[in-house]
Parts: structure tokens; sequence; C-alpha cells
């Protein structure tokens, strides 16, 4: 009789066990890893900014034979309140243009929005960070930021919206906004979601990490001890040591610089087809009006980092941004290294 009552004892606390595990895994989000879809092909994802287009003079047709999915950048904000702000007349131009050039193909066109920005001085970035979250929070839990986000997607017909929210850098900070992600996922039905972020800076929750369709990885801005910009050597490095966390590699687009910075990350930025002519074959420039040296990613390591993303399977690679590149019919066009090099995988 002892040994039953030991027996029930046990079955019961083994049965605790496992109902605290189910428990557990349902509130950390441990349940079956997110299968990537059969549909779901290789992504070239290209912003652009609408400052840059004033006719389709600005775009290549070409390019969108390459290109698979557009961030629309520079139309629109939100501010604190919760409110969607946006020039109708530009937003309707750039739209236009970009729709006239891409044509009949299947591009998804999103609408990239940045939140209210920090007011005032601070004494460190971070304090400045600290001060754009909270105004970020205070529109993420306005209640009406959602629906407002979802008016402007209908109005202008969209496939859906973007964030660049770059450095939460708080646990509170994460936790509002991925509440937000969560909230609007469950609002925008076909609509994709997309967020961008860096590597060092990944928190997102499991519930938010399933809501979002794409996480473009901003891999850039980085010098190597020789200066140059975002090698292959250092960008995959880098990612080989990253946690993605909750979120499915697929999902993942990694950023291809179509630009540069100094070899002392000076604030300038120069576009890879305004120094085409005069980039060394092993991909430097030197700028005499300002005497510094720039290094850029030439089409071989675009190549190089193209491949690199297909094979690790990754959803793709992301470019920022589209008006820094020569017309893809050009030799020396990195859209055209990214897609030789999605043809030949």
């Amino acid at each position: 009789m002892l040994k039953n009552k030991v027996g029930i004892k046990c079955l019961k606390a083994i049965a605790l066990v496992i109902v605290l595990a189910l428990v557990a895994c349902s509130f950390f989000g441990c349940g079956k890893e997110e299968v990537k879809p059969e549909n779901r092909d290789f992504k070239v994802t290209a912003y652009i900014r609408g400052d840059y287009i004033k006719s389709e003079d600005d775009l290549c047709s070409e390019d969108f034979d390459i290109i698979t999915d557009v961030i629309v950048f520079e139309c629109a904000s939100f501010d604190s309140n919760g409110e969607v702000i946006y020039e109708k007349d530009k937003l309707e131009s750039v739209l236009g243009i970009i729709r006239n050039v891409v044509g009949d193909r299947d591009i998804n066109i999103t609408l990239n929005l940045l939140g209210p920005s920090a007011q005032g001085e601070f004494e460190s970035w971070e304090k400045q960070m600290k001060a754009q979250s909270d105004e970020h929070n205070k529109a993420f839990k306005s209640g009406v930021l959602e629906d407002n986000i979802i008016s402007v997607l209908d109005e202008f017909d969209f496939q859906g919206v973007h964030f660049d929210y770059e450095y939460p850098l708080s646990n509170k900070a994460w936790r509002c906004y991925n509440k937000f992600l969560v909230s609007l996922d469950e609002k925008l039905g076909d609509y994709t979601l997309g967020v961008s972020g860096v590597e060092w800076n990944m928190n997102y929750s499991s519930e938010s990490a399933k809501a979002i369709d794409s996480l473009e990885l901003m891999m850039y801005d980085y010098v190597d001890e020789n200066g140059k910009h975002a090698t292959f050597e250092d960008i995959t490095k880098r990612l080989e040591e990253t946690d993605f966390g909750k979120v499915a590699l697929w999902k993942v687009n990694v950023g291809l610089p179509f630009y540069s910075r100094p070899t002392d990350l000076d604030a300038f930025w120069y576009s890879y087809n305004s120094c085409f002519e005069n980039i060394d074959k092993d991909g430097w420039y030197h700028c005499p009006e300002i005497d510094k040296d720039f290094w850029f990613n030439t089409p071989k390591v675009i190549a190089q980092k193209t491949e690199y993303a297909i094979e690790n399977g990754y959803g793709g690679v992301m470019v920022w941004h589209y008006n820094c590149d020569l017309p893809s019919t050009e030799e020396g066009s990195l859209f055209r290294a990214i897609g030789d090099t999605v043809v030949k995988k």
C-alpha cells in the first residue's frame, strides 16, 4: 500500500512537471520552429528614397528584374500621438513613378515609417536614444497608431508597412515595441510587417518574432583595422557570432551598403555611383576635397555577400540604398552583381 502511494505521488509530481513545462513553453514561446513557406523565394530588397525620385529617369526598369521588394523611404512618419504624417502629393508622385517603371512585375512595395525623434540636447547618445524611445513608447501606447497605419496602407494600396526603429536600448522600450508589433500584426490581415535592426541589439519576443515578416539587418557602418567599410570577412564574422534568438533566419535579409564611409567613420556618406569612375581595382577612393579615403563594396564583394546569404539560409539581401547604384544594364552595377549571383545559385 505504501509503495502504491509513493507511486501515485511520483506520477502526480511528473504530471505537475509536464503541465508546468507546457505552460512555460506557451508563455515563453517554446513552440514549433517557424517553417519557411514553400513560395518564399530569395529576396532582393531595396530602399528607395523619395527625395531622390523626381521622374522615371531616376529609376532603371531592368533593376526590377532583380529587385523583389521595395521599401519606400522618406515619404511618411508617425508622431508621439500615433498620427501618421505624410505629404499626399509627394507620396502619390513617388509611388506613381515607381509603379510605372515596375509595370506588371510582381514587386512587393511597402511603406517605411520613421518614428518621432528625441527633443532637446543630450550629454550622450544613450540618453538621446532613451528620450527617443520615450517618444516612440507614447505612440505605441496611443491606441490609434495601428488603425492610422492601416488607413494609409489602404489609401495608397501598399502591400505592407516597415519600421526603421533601430535603437530601443532598454528592456522597457523593447517590451513596448514588441507589444505594439504584435498588436499591429493582429490588425494587418494580408499586409506584411517589416522591421530594421542591428545584429547587436535584437530583443524581439517570441510573439513579435512570429508577427514580423522580414528583418532588414543593417550590416554596415563598420570599418576594420585597415579602415575598410563592411568587408566580406568582417560582416560574415559578425553574422556567425550573432544570436538571432527567436527570429527565423529565413526572415532575415542581410544589409548591403551601396555607399561608403571614410576610414575614420567621419560623418560623410559617399554613394558608389558618384565615385565609380575613380574607385581603384581594390575598392579604394581618395577624396582630395576632404583628404579622406573611402573603401567601397565592389561588385565582387557584393556577389560574395549575396552568395553567403543564399548558402547560409538567409531570407535575402537588403540594399541601402537604391539611388546609390549605376543602372543594372552597366557592367559595374552592384545590382547586376546581385542578380548574376542569384541566377547562378
